[in-house]
């Protein structure tokens, strides 16, 4: 799986604003769910197959979090731009 990444170390109440070019699957994980998902584990997360953008999260704890933004198979990723936007 191909994606785009983002960590941002953040206080809960944060607000994360993901800008995406194209429908894609977009994630909010904690640290430990994002190593769940690169290993192919079990992982929770906020977000999900999304075709509006930009799409807003709010951090619900303080600690390190991950923004994913999948791009597809490994051979044939889409061509997605996004950006992340943070405010307090």
């Amino acid at each position: 799986m191909k994606y785009l990444h983002r960590i941002l170390k953040a206080k809960k109440g944060t607000h994360v604003k993901v800008h995406f070019s194209q429908p894609a699957k977009v994630l909010l994980l904690g640290d430990f769910h994002f190593k769940n998902y690169k290993e192919h584990k079990t992982y929770n997360y906020r977000g999900g197959d999304l075709t509006q953008s930009p799409q807003q999260f709010t951090i619900p704890n303080d600690g390190l979090w991950h923004i994913v933004v999948e791009r597809g198979g490994y051979f044939h990723p889409k061509n997605i731009v996004a950006a992340v936007e943070v405010s307090e």
